[in-house]
């Protein structure tokens, strides 16, 4: 933080004042605190006195004047509850406690004795030691005033020593940050006044106002050695600037007309990014990004012979900055942003941490707009074939409400009622087995039929694969709350066409159903992941009773018709022994 000589000069100025402020306070706190010392330590004194001649008093009984003693102790009460003495009561401390003692002592043995002809001798016995409480009582208050004083001594010596201190760091600061370098200055301006520009040192560097005006003149003398002795180097610097604009835009142009076409081309990108890398001179240069946006879950893309894939497991760090370049570099980033949606960063590193010109940051900013348009773009394209799709599965899940389903129902109610009529005749028993057999064939055609309307009106309208699954995940919970179903999503950017999520989705609907219908299994983990060759991977493990139980059970095509998805895709289906015990169905195809 810049602190200016004014503010310095301000604050030395502050701390002698609050020195002198410190050093008179303590001088009046002293004196008021002292006030009542010293009439205390007199008054304690007299005490003594009274009380020896209390005792003269009493000493021989057929001289004691009641009269004169009355006055005595009346005269002992006003001076041990004089002002002096009475504020020690409310005092905590050792000095307040022997006021205490000696006051009730006095009030309760020492006053009733006298008063009491027969306790008098027993008063006599009782005063050396009464005595010798006053006096602690006095050297209490003596040492406390002494205290009192020996604290402002070391409250006075502090602050003496205290503005010394200020005085002589004082007087070396403005000798080295005032005297020296405006003697430094005068000697440099009188090399300038010659024509003097180069090897001008001036080796003050503070961040303050005079060092402010050494930097300018440094800054002046080498700007003015530059203009005159390195224009033709100016001219070249110049040149070569505007060659690395014109290749900067012929980059920038190449990105927006590839990338117009085709939404996403990871060895095209990967080019690129070579090509700034080498355009600007960057140690490091490498694209973070997402095909969702707003998604926290990322895929690095690097340059095409930068083998350094991304280990981490959470993208939260590098999104918002939070991850340190290595030592001697500098690391900037610039966001992926269009409409409003993020879709990643390009990340960039240089040597000697030193920032690129706001003209190449321009550039790379603009080439990550080009590429977060791209994206865009590309999301909402696919998100119209996903709602294409969604209508056009709609208008067939209609249809077939409206025809198949309602004819089952019928067929239904039909069979029911040729069921209740033949059950009135003789042949009813010949034909139950059929009846039976028929009745089942159509209730389960209609529950598959109820099954395939349900597929048919899956929508996957908002969001992203990784959404459509924790929404099926949720849905299965709650359809079967005993079965512990959970996702393991580890995607990060690829492509995936539309119809292929859908598929791919339903093929996870179909396999979760299997689970919950055949597979007798308490647990059960979907997980989505990418192999180091591109492909996709979807898995669906639970901890069943295995394969070759579910393939025994018949009437039931699930896992034909689950092949047939995974052809669609152009991928693998398989079904194996997972991990857990169960059934594991292993599902693989090509990102688009």
């Amino acid at each position: 933080m810049r602190v200016s000589l004014h503010q310095k000069a301000m604050a030395a100025i502050c701390g002698v004042c609050l020195l002198a402020l410190i050093s008179v306070g303590s001088s009046l706190w002293f004196a008021a605190a002292t006030e009542n010392d010293a009439a205390a330590i007199n008054v304690a004194g007299s005490l003594r006195m009274q009380s020896w001649r209390l005792t003269e008093q009493v000493l021989i009984p057929e001289l004691v004047s009641e009269e004169a003693l009355l006055k005595l102790i009346d005269v002992y009460d006003n001076s041990i509850n004089s002002d002096s003495l009475s504020w020690l009561v409310s005092r905590n401390n050792e000095l307040g406690h022997y006021y205490r003692s000696i006051h009730a002592e006095w009030q309760q043995q020492m006053r009733p004795l006298l008063l009491d002809p027969q306790g008098r001798e027993l008063f006599i016995k009782q005063v050396p030691e009464f005595v010798d409480n006053i006096d602690v009582m006095v050297k209490a208050l003596q040492s406390d005033s002494e205290s009192k004083l020996k604290n402002l001594v070391i409250v006075a010596v502090a602050t003496l020593l205290g503005i010394l201190i200020i005085g002589f760091f004082s007087i070396r600061f403005i000798r080295k940050h005032l005297l020296n370098p405006i003697s430094d200055l005068s000697m440099a301006s009188r090399l300038v006044s010659i024509g003097h520009f180069s090897n001008i040192e001036l080796p003050y560097r503070r961040n303050n106002e005079v060092g402010q005006l050494t930097q300018a003149f440094s800054d002046m003398s080498t700007d003015l050695s530059r203009l005159y002795d390195h224009l033709e180097d100016r001219v070249a610097e110049k040149t070569e600037a505007l060659a690395t604009s014109n290749q900067a835009l012929e980059l920038l142009y190449t990105a927006s007309h590839h990338l117009s076409r085709a939404p996403y081309d990871s060895s095209f990108v990967s080019a690129m990014l070579k090509d700034w890398q080498s355009l600007l001179k960057l140690d490091g240069c490498h694209l973070c990004l997402s095909g969702v946006a707003d998604s926290f879950r990322l895929q690095k893309i690097t340059l095409v012979d930068d083998i350094n894939p991304c280990q981490s497991d959470s993208c939260q760090d590098c999104i918002h900055g939070r991850k340190n370049a290595p030592e001697g570099q500098l690391l900037q980033q610039f966001n992926l942003s269009a409409e409003n949606h993020y879709f990643g960063f390009l990340r960039i590193t240089t040597t000697g941490c030193q920032e690129l010109s706001e003209e190449s940051q321009r550039w790379l900013q603009t080439f990550a707009d080009i590429l977060a348009t791209s994206l865009y773009q590309s999301s909402v394209k696919t998100q119209q074939q996903r709602l294409l799709l969604m209508e056009e599965r709609a208008v067939i899940a209609r249809e077939l409400h409206d025809s198949l389903a309602q004819a089952l129902s019928y067929q239904k109610i039909q069979v029911v009622r040729l069921k209740r009529k033949l059950a009135k005749t003789d042949v009813y028993d010949d034909a139950a087995g059929v009846l039976d057999d028929l009745q089942n064939g159509v209730s389960s055609a209609y529950i598959q039929l109820r099954e395939l309307l349900k597929t048919f009106r899956l929508t996957m309208a908002d969001g992203d694969l990784e959404i459509a699954l924790n929404n099926t995940i949720d849905e299965y919970c709650e359809r079967q709350p005993g079965i512990e179903l959970s996702l393991d999503y580890q995607l990060r950017y690829c492509k995936v066409e539309a119809h292929h999520q859908i598929h791919a989705l339903q093929i996870v609907r179909e396999a979760l159903t299997n689970v919950i219908k055949h597979a007798n299994a308490s647990k059960a983990v979907v997980k989505c992941f990418q192999e180091p060759d591109g492909r996709i991977v979807i898995s669906i493990e639970d901890n069943g009773i295995g394969l070759e139980h579910v393939n025994s059970v018949s009437g039931h095509y699930g896992t034909t018709i689950m092949q047939e998805r995974a052809a669609s895709l152009d991928g693998q289906l398989s079904f194996k022994k997972g991990t857990l015990g169960g059934t594991e169905v292993y599902l693989e195809f090509e990102a688009a």
